[in-house]
């Protein structure tokens, strides 16, 4: 074990991923500035045509035609206009901050490893963060289920087929989710951790057909194998694997016991009614 791993098994707790605000935080501002400047520009025809109706005069020189029937067709459009453009400002908030990340892995290629206050890994890092922040948290309250997969796939997180991912927070590299897999409210899956003066930055693979479950924390390192879960509340240690077709339970994750069929769960439930029943007879007598 060198120098690194041992670093890591001292990590005995979990807090929060460390993200602190910096100067580039502030990309913030240019995301929000450029969405709004593209809905601007995109919607001056609209505008210019409504303020014409209302106060007969235009914004800027165009043809408009001036007729009843044209009035009221912005006016029934008007829900669908409003409605698209937060979708625009959407998008392009999303594409806009892919491009700025592919930008940033090429001046600074992402890696895993244990990295110092200050360094290189550990500004990029922020940097990555800040460029995803705003993009995912659009995406998770968008009301079209697929546009935070489009947005993950986008920022570097390996997705497969048929992934559901609710509310939550993942990391935007080093992350693989398999097929079939889900992921509940209020989770966090972090490929980094920064504690005390270093940033642990490993990946976490998640297999196919596996259930993140509501309230947990998915570590640095981790691997869950196909069908694995992680119960709620529960969160993992740097580096720990979860076995297949497992609950695994625990803060940190120390305890596991198999899932259980519903044949099987309906049996033990009638066993359980059965003692009942027993135990209330021998109390009768």
């Amino acid at each position: 074990m060198d120098q690194d791993d041992k670093s890591i098994h001292k990590v005995e707790f979990i807090s929060t991923s460390g993200v602190y605000k910096t100067p580039f935080s502030l990309v913030i501002l240019l995301q929000l500035y450029l969405g709004i400047i593209l809905v601007t520009i995109l919607n001056l025809w609209y505008i210019n045509c409504l303020y014409y109706f209302l106060t007969g005069k235009l914004i800027y020189p165009m043809s408009i035609i001036d007729e009843d029937w044209f009035f009221w067709l912005l006016i029934l459009l008007l829900p669908l206009n409003i409605y698209g453009n937060i979708f625009l400002f959407v998008f392009s908030t999303i594409f806009f901050s892919g491009g700025v990340m592919k930008l940033l892995d090429w001046i600074h290629p992402p890696r895993e490893g244990i990295f110092e206050r200050g360094s290189k890994d550990w500004k990029y890092m922020h940097r990555r963060f800040w460029t995803a922040y705003l993009p995912i948290w659009l995406a998770r309250v968008s009301p079209l289920p697929w546009i935070d997969i489009v947005c993950y796939r986008l920022f570097g997180v390996k997705i497969g087929k048929n992934v559901v991912a609710y509310e939550g927070y993942i990391d935007p590299k080093f992350v693989e989710i398999g097929d079939f897999s889900m992921t509940s409210l209020n989770i966090c899956i972090f490929s980094h951790l920064i504690y005390h003066d270093k940033v642990i930055i490993k990946k976490v693979k998640i297999g196919k057909a596996c259930v993140v479950g509501p309230q947990t924390i998915v570590s640095p390192g981790t691997i869950m194998k196909d069908g694995a879960v992680l119960g709620a509340n529960s969160y993992t240690w740097i580096g720990q694997e979860l076995e297949s077709d497992l609950i695994h339970v625990g803060t940190p994750v120390s305890i596991n016991f198999p899932i259980q069929t519903l044949e099987d769960s309906l049996e033990k439930a009638e066993r359980i009614k059965k003692g009942d029943i027993s135990n209330n007879n021998r109390g009768e007598n």
